[in-house]
């Protein structure tokens, strides 16, 4: 008995000793060194740890039945079983037979080794280092063939991004199609940077013919995060920004603009100065004797401060997925009245509701507030001899002196605002349904509302409001609507081991509204509303309301032989309602084949090669890149005037119909190599591409006879053509540091093949302006082009004047090239000057030693060229304006670079202000710090980082301007143009 009872403890003291659970602990790596962001997860359960930035983990809750897999995308995943282990460190092997990370292309997902069509992911982690909520900036640099152009830089701000060069000339027709979770956005800056999984850019039509509408372009695709299996955790990134002024050029300080005006004045025949009475004004001789300069860019800039944040929660089971994040922004100008403020809230909700049936909800919200300065101010050009404020600091109105009635533009800036506010609400709901094992349908639907409410107020004391009217307010709002229906069918038939094959066929329909109402307001009761307040006049009432529908339907087949040898056909039928009533439809096929040459027996024992992938693809996309009602006839608000009543009224459009309007047709060649070398020392890709865009949407003026101005008509054919490479180099692998080599090169051709058809009386085609872009379109030319005479240097003393088209010009004038040698300029001597650049790339560099880690990213353009409307200006170089200083020419000290200073207007500004705008920029440097976990593993961190981030730090040039990428004044030179700025970023990121 004794025995039996002894036998008995035992027994229940093994049982329970096997039932217990355990903590397990370890280190993943490979065959560099620790690997952070590696999945450990128990199988079978929702019980989940991610490694930390040493490779460390550290999971509870473990028993020794139990099996612990090891996941990370490109690596082989390994399951091990626990046992009586309590530390368990493995090293992960990467697949070397194929690039197995999974990309998004469109309407799906595939393995990047299968991937046929020009693909390209950007690095996000990178990306985001990038202190900004204009997501097109993340994008430069990261891609071969995507050129990222600065639009606006003031706080809310957008980029241009052109993919693969400008292949329309229609208003809007070179915008890249945005696709953010499978869905079609308007504007990319609407997603919250961290909230960006992924970014693939579609660039040639293998690719993007799935989208047939506007895929033209190119397709950005944005996947947002999502929630994964395992436990919850909760991530914090916050940083904050100082924005300081950065600029290639000096002002004329006060006593050199003095200096500039007397030469300017200075008597060419006897060289004699005048005096300054007699080329100043009174208050000027004043500023001059006091030494009373004002350098207005001191006086107008500040430095900035940008504060980010941003906090999410993501969690899963096997049935329920949730990430949801709350993201705060805010953004002050560096000229005052500036700034930008955003909040955005995000849901990303997937729910299993049974074996077949899979339900998907994203909700964005985002509210944002955007102020401008206001009223032109100007602090590039604006004379230094001013006195803006009194001797008691109080800012005064006539800052030219009291005989001036030119109003100081800090004054007005101070009497008016500009502030826009904006709600965006987006609702994506989907449904996946598991008809069989291989077929499964989709719905999805997409809903999004964007209110934009702006408010202009100028008060009374604003010389736009001080004219008796007591004044001025802009009220205007507008309403975006969009709603995207799609039915989606998939079909993956499990044919045998050699053969593989992908079915998809889309429906879809997508509608676009915009409601637009503007009220101009006079006679306010006062100043404190502002525009908000009561006034007694209407002036001006303004209703647009315009729609946009289009609908379409899809297919797609992928075929695979022994995975070695791949097809994919597209086709793609769209109809737009903006086309005329017999054009509507357009048709767009591609077809794409791909070769994967490694996989090949006679490759198996050629080891310096680890992927050889060969492709050609060949297919149509099309654009719709015009305003609605083109191709009809619509009427204009005339009202009529009936002594003290006014009543309404309509007059015909200036725009002539045209009810053969159609689609624009781009036919794309591409031609590419994916190669990964030597156990992925190197890996890269290398692409040529030649694209032909036909039945040009142009825009063209007719004669008045006709009863219209401009008529939208289909016509000619632009080519664009381009090489892209880009290369990674894991120069040093060791365990504790590690350095990498990124470089993307890309060059992009276009050019004119034909236009009308219409030929001159010498047999040339005739080159026609369009209205809509203001290009001059010439065949063999770029549609990117500047036209004037050619500029040719400083006429010196000796030169052959007389002879040289100019001779009426002096030593120190302007001279141009008289091309036919007529003996004088006119517009047979001008010629087309190419702005585009002839290429642009980056260098990136990433080293981690230990702990830390560095990121730098330099920036080139080269070949690029721009027009300088400050150096284009005849007040400066009549010393009425500051401007861009320069050591002009004098007779002691000839220039043969800049022009002489004179009183009247220099012939051939223009010319002459065509200027090399190529650059090269030290655009990112990051250093960062990953703190060891046993640092803070009693406060709940599993991870933290904190990093110091310089953005376009250094940036070297001969443009004369605040960026290279913009012009000192705005486009229509009413004032200076808002400064690029040089930052400075301290930030932490936490995981919980």
């Amino acid at each position: 008995m004794r025995y039996g009872i002894l036998t008995l403890m035992v027994l229940l003291c093994t049982a329970y000793g096997y039932s217990q659970t355990k903590t397990v602990t370890g280190t993943v790596s490979d065959n560099i060194g620790p690997m952070p962001g590696v999945n450990v997860l128990v199988k079978g359960t929702t019980n989940g740890v991610v490694t930390d930035f040493d490779g460390e983990f550290t999971i509870d809750d473990v028993s020794n039945e139990d099996i612990l897999i090891f996941s990370y995308i490109g690596f082989v995943t390994q399951e091990v079983p626990v046992g009586t282990q309590e530390e368990i460190n493995i090293v992960l092997n990467e697949d070397t037979q194929a690039l197995d990370e999974v990309v998004v292309v469109g309407y799906g997902t595939q393995k990047k080794s299968n991937v046929i069509g020009s693909v390209a992911s950007v690095e996000v982690e990178e990306a985001t280092n990038v202190p900004t909520t204009n997501v097109s900036e993340m994008l430069r640099g990261r891609a071969a063939g995507v050129q990222v152009n600065l639009g606006d830089a003031r706080p809310g701000g957008n980029s241009n991004i052109v993919i693969r060069g400008n292949v329309s000339v229609a208003p809007g027709g070179n915008s890249p199609l945005i696709i953010v979770d499978g869905l079609p956005f308007d504007n990319l800056n609407d997603v919250a940077p961290d909230d960006i999984a992924n970014i693939e850019i579609l660039k040639d039509a293998s690719s993007t013919a799935i989208y047939g509408s506007r895929a033209s372009n190119g397709v950005i695709l944005v996947t947002t995060k999502s929630g994964k299996v395992g436990k919850a955790t909760i991530d914090y990134h916050g940083y904050t920004t100082v924005q300081t002024l950065t600029k290639n050029f000096n002002q004329y300080t006060g006593q050199q603009f003095i200096d500039l005006r007397r030469e300017a004045n200075r008597n060419r025949f006897t060289g004699d100065y005048l005096n300054d009475e007699n080329i100043f004004s009174p208050f000027e001789l004043e500023a001059i004797e006091n030494q009373n300069f004002v350098d207005w860019e001191d006086l107008v800039l500040q430095d900035a401060i940008i504060q980010s944040h941003s906090l999410s929660f993501s969690a899963g089971s096997e049935k329920t997925k949730v990430f949801s994040s709350v993201n705060y922004f805010s953004q002050e100008g560096i000229i005052p009245n500036s700034g930008f403020d955003r909040g955005t809230f995000k849901l990303n909700l997937e729910q299993k509701i049974s074996d077949k049936l899979l339900f998907r909800g994203i909700i964005n919200y985002q509210n944002a507030k955007q102020d401008r300065e206001t009223g032109g101010i100007n602090f590039t050009t604006i004379t230094p001899l001013a006195q803006p404020y009194t001797a008691d600091g109080e800012l005064q109105k006539f800052y030219l002196g009291p005989s001036n009635t030119a109003v100081n533009p800090l004054w007005d800036q101070r009497e008016s605002v500009d502030e826009t506010k904006i709600n965006l609400t987006d609702i994506n709901l989907s449904l996946i349904y598991d008809i069989a094992p291989n077929l499964s349908y989709t719905l999805k639907t997409f809903l999004r509302n964007r209110n934009s409410n702006q408010g202009v107020y100028r008060s009374s004391l604003h010389s736009a409001g001080d004219e008796g009217i007591d004044g001025i307010g802009v009220l205007s709002n507008t309403l975006f609507k969009q709603v995207l229906v799609e039915n989606i069918l998939n079909y993956t038939p499990q044919i045998n081991d050699d053969h593989s094959l992908d079915l998809t066929a889309v429906h879809a329909f997508d509608e676009r509204r915009t409601e637009y109402t503007q009220l101009d307001k006079s006679g306010f009761t006062n100043d404190a509303l502002r525009f908000n307040g009561n006034a007694t006049n209407l002036l001006n009432n303004v209703r647009d309301v315009s729609q946009r529908r289009l609908l379409s339907f899809l297919g797609r087949v992928r075929y695979g032989y022994l995975d070695r040898y791949l097809l994919e056909a597209t086709a793609r039928a769209d109809g737009a309602s903006v086309f005329a009533e017999n054009n509507k439809w357009g048709f767009f096929p591609a077809v794409s084949v791909a070769w994967k040459m490694h996989m090949e027996p006679f490759m198996a024992d050629v080891d310096a090669i680890n992927e050889m992938k060969f492709r050609v693809s060949y297919g149509a996309t099309g654009n719709q890149g015009i305003n609605p009602l083109e191709s009809l006839g619509v009427a204009d608000d005339l009202p009529y005037v009936f002594g003290d009543e006014t009543v309404a009224g309509a007059t015909a459009s200036s725009r002539l119909p045209n009810p053969n309007l159609k689609w624009e047709t781009t036919t794309t060649l591409n031609a590419g190599v994916d190669f990964r070398l030597f156990n992925n020392f190197f890996q890269g890709t290398f692409e040529y591409y030649k694209a032909n865009t036909n039945d040009l949407l142009l825009d063209r003026s007719i004669a008045g006879t006709t009863g219209f101005n401009v008529i939208r008509f289909n016509s000619g054919e632009l080519q664009n053509q381009g090489i892209e490479a880009s290369l990674t180099s894991n120069i040093i692998r060791k365990e504790n540091f590690s350095w990498s080599l990124g470089m993307v090169f890309s060059r992009n051709r276009n050019k004119v093949i034909s236009l009308t058809g219409e030929l001159d009386d010498n047999g040339n085609p005739i080159d026609i302006t369009d209205i809509a872009s203001g290009r001059r379109l010439s065949v063999g030319q770029s549609i990117n082009n500047i036209w004037l005479p050619k500029y040719d240097g400083i006429y010196q003393e000796g030169d052959d004047i007389a002879g040289s088209g100019n001779p009426l010009a002096q030593p120190g004038d302007v001279r141009v090239v008289d091309q036919d040698g007529n003996g004088q300029i006119d517009n047979r001597d001008n010629v087309f000057t190419n702005t585009d650049p002839d290429w642009y790339g980056s260098i990136t560099n990433t080293i981690t030693y230990k702990n830390f880690d560095l990121f730098a990213d330099i920036y080139i353009v080269q070949g690029a060229t721009n027009l300088n409307p400050v150096l284009a200006n005849g007040e400066l170089w009549k010393g009425a304006i500051n401007g861009i200083r320069t050591k002009y020419y004098t007779p002691e000290y000839p220039s043969t670079e800049y022009p002489r200073p004179k009183p009247d207007t220099h012939l051939h500004l223009f010319p002459f202000a065509v200027r090399d705008a190529s650059y090269v920029r030290l655009r990112t440097l990051t250093l960062g710090y990953n703190i060891p976990k046993d640092a803070f593993s009693k406060l709940g961190l599993q991870r933290a980082k904190v990093y110091l981030t310089g953005t376009n730090l250094f940036t070297f040039t001969d443009f004369k301007s605040y960026s290279p990428e913009q012009t000192p004044l705005n486009n229509d030179q009413s004032g200076s143009a808002f400064p690029e700025t040089r930052n400075i970023t301290l930030g932490v990121k936490l995981g919980f």
